[in-house]
């Protein structure tokens, strides 16, 4: 049957869903690539957006140039920088490499401008004929020729040559720089002559006491005045002087030497006696004498204390006379008073016992020395005279009237400064309202010094500051040189000085007149004994008021300019280093002067006006006082120092005056300073 033959088949089972599903996150590229751009983007519009246009300019152009630090985007010749700092570097054949930096700040176009150093240059230097001259660079010394400076600074030099027996060569030669090999070659001109010299008899030939020869010769000689000698054993030297001329050949006339005289020798007892030969001193005994033979002679001897002697010799040519005499002494009355009475008397340092005595001494000086527990000895000479009584009455000072009769007027520190004593006084220091050329901050005020002090009569000089620093050099300034022995110490700050002067103390075991607090040199209040500045009222009243209580405008009168030359100012040969000179002055010195040149005040003092500037003890202050200040020394605090004097660089009306007055923090090239203490 048809319905037995369909087949029933199972059906595979699948459950039914019971919703939709969703789909997992998944991070497109595209999206990735798309949010970089946008970042980038972003990060390059806030870049254009803040960064500043930067221009580098070096002079001459760099053969290489890249930054070392930071990001930049150049744009033509400026770079797109953000603000901030940033190194470079820049080289050039020639030159030194550049490692510099700028600051970037916030204006939109920046300019930088940079120079590059040349390296030093090559100079070679070689004289003709080679002699081995002193080669000197601007004015210093660099060795002998022939020479080789690797490391000469670029631009104009001073050359100076010298050598013994050639005349001095002096040029000038710009170096280019760059390694740049240059040669410098210099004919010499010979310092000498050829001078023809005889004699009869023939002899030896002696120049400035150096056996050069025998006559006759002809013997090179260096130029300028020469001392001749020629000589012969038993004849008469004969001796003469002679100028000679570099290059210009001479012939002397012949000498003739005539023979030797005869000798005498003269001795006494005792010696030291004065020998006159007819009337004509020849020294003191003993004595060996030449003397022309053929002659007669009147010998006379004299000794203080002594009867006078007389003889006559006849003396033979070459002949040889001995004479011995034994002088007899003379005696006079010293009649000698003490007061103390019970004193000690020495004679010629030997004990005489009690002071009050009648003594008989030879007439001639004997030392007096007068002595006694608790009071001063007492020491004089005396010179007793024959036939008459002398007298000396003494009276012993204690030691207290003769400590203060002792002060001494000047001492001498252990590092060569001299000081003279200084009186004290009275004086009106700054100037007037109305003064011409017055400035704000010379403010008038009354000041009366009653210690007495010590003032340097000198800067303290290169030669004295390099016993304390050997290492410091004052400078150049211009072509002049600052760091010369015997100018002024300069370039040096107010510290220093004050060091300087606490070194000095240590060096004579005196107290410090300075005391390190909080890294800075402050003066031990109140002021000791030990060496310092000069407080400025030390300082004006020994400047201005040396000469009287009249003090003068000027150092030199109440007028401008000058009438004589009387210290070293900014004069005719400073125009070239400052911005106003004294015109017709001219003082010889276009730097600092040696510090003893120009004459001393009335105090013995030098260069308180022109040469250096100097450094005072006082802080700067411009406060009016109501009354007399009465020795004083300044602020106990400040900023700044004051500088008093005017110096080699000054020139103008107002600098000139007494009062002028500036003040300072820093070293510069025209200060100075001079020392100063207390009396003890």
């Amino acid at each position: 049957m048809t319905e037995q033959n369909n087949i029933i088949e199972a059906l595979p089972f699948e459950r039914a869903e019971s919703g939709p599903t969703r789909k997992r996150f998944e991070i497109s590229p595209l999206s990735v690539g798309i949010a970089l751009l946008f970042l980038i983007l972003l990060s390059a519009a806030s870049f254009m957006f803040l960064a500043k246009a930067v221009l580098i300019s070096i002079a001459p152009k760099a053969e290489s140039f890249r930054f070392t630090s930071g990001f930049q985007y150049q744009i033509g010749e400026r770079y797109l920088m953000l603000p901030g700092r940033y190194t470079f570097t820049a080289a050039k054949s020639g030159y030194e490499i550049l490692d510099g930096n700028v600051d970037v700040g916030s204006d939109a176009d920046q300019d930088f401008t940079f120079e590059l150093t040349k390296l030093p240059g090559i100079l070679h230097i070689k004289t003709d004929p080679d002699s081995a001259a002193e080669i000197y660079i601007d004015q210093e010394f660099i060795g002998s020729s022939p020479i080789t400076l690797e490391n000469i600074s670029a631009g104009l030099h001073d050359i100076s040559i010298k050598s013994e027996r050639y005349l001095d060569y002096d040029t000038e030669i710009l170096i280019e720089g760059k390694r740049v090999e240059q040669y410098l070659s210099t004919p010499l001109s010979p310092a000498w002559a050829n001078i023809s010299i005889s004699s009869k008899p023939p002899a030896n030939i002696f120049i400035e006491e150096k056996l050069m020869g025998r006559s006759p010769s002809v013997i090179e000689i260096i130029q300028g005045e020469r001392e001749i000698k020629i000589q012969k054993k038993g004849y008469k030297s004969w001796e003469s002087s002679i100028s000679v001329t570099a290059g210009i050949d001479q012939v002397l006339d012949t000498v003739i030497l005539e023979k030797a005289d005869g000798l005498v020798s003269i001795n006494t007892t005792p010696s030291g006696a004065n020998v006159n030969i007819n009337g004509k001193y020849r020294g003191q005994t003993p004595i060996r004498l030449v003397l022309a033979p053929g002659q007669n002679y009147q010998i006379e001897l004299s000794k203080a204390g002594y009867s006078p002697l007389s003889r006559s010799i006849d003396l033979a040519p070459d002949e040889d006379i001995s004479l011995n005499d034994k002088l007899k002494p003379v005696f006079g009355i010293v009649q000698i008073m003490v007061d103390p009475d019970d004193a000690e008397l020495f004679v010629d340092g030997k004990s005489m016992g009690q002071a009050n005595q009648r003594l008989s001494l030879t007439i001639n000086q004997h030392d007096i020395e007068i002595r006694k527990p608790g009071y001063a000895s007492y020491t004089t000479q005396v010179m007793p005279r024959s036939g008459s009584n002398q007298q000396l009455i003494i009276r012993l000072q204690t030691e207290d009237e003769a400590r203060i009769a002792a002060i001494p007027t000047t001492i001498r520190t252990s590092a060569g400064p001299v000081l003279n004593l200084i009186i004290p006084g009275k004086l009106s220091m700054g100037a007037g309202r109305r003064e011409p050329g017055r400035r704000s901050n010379e403010i008038e005020k009354q000041v009366e010094l009653t210690r007495a002090y010590y003032l340097a009569t000198t800067e303290v000089t290169n030669e004295e500051y390099k016993r304390f620093n050997p290492i410091h050099d004052s400078g150049v300034i211009g072509r002049a040189l600052l760091s010369e022995d015997t100018r002024p110490v300069v370039n040096i700050t107010w510290e220093r000085a004050a060091a300087f002067c606490n070194w000095l103390s240590e060096q004579e075991g005196l107290p410090l007149a300075y005391n390190l607090v909080n890294g800075e040199l402050k003066a031990v209040q109140p002021l000791n004994t030990g060496y310092r500045l000069p407080t400025e009222a030390e300082w004006a009243w020994a400047s201005r008021y040396a000469a009287g209580p009249k003090p003068t405008r000027f150092p030199w009168g109440n007028t401008m300019p000058p009438i004589e030359v009387l210290a070293n100012y900014a004069d005719e040969s400073a125009t070239s280093m400052v911005p106003y000179h004294i015109s017709g002055y001219n003082d010889g010195y276009r730097g600092p002067s040696p510090a003893n040149i120009f004459p001393p005040n009335e105090l013995g003092l030098y260069d308180l006006a022109g040469n250096v500037a100097e450094w005072v003890h006082d802080y700067y202050s411009v406060k009016i006082p109501r009354e007399t200040l009465l020795d004083p020394s300044g602020p106990d605090t400040g900023d700044y120092h004051v500088i008093r004097g005017s110096s080699y660089q000054h020139g103008r009306f107002s600098e000139l005056r007494w009062t002028y007055r500036d003040y300072g923090d820093v070293a510069r090239y025209d200060v100075g300073f001079r020392v100063a203490r207390f009396l003890e």
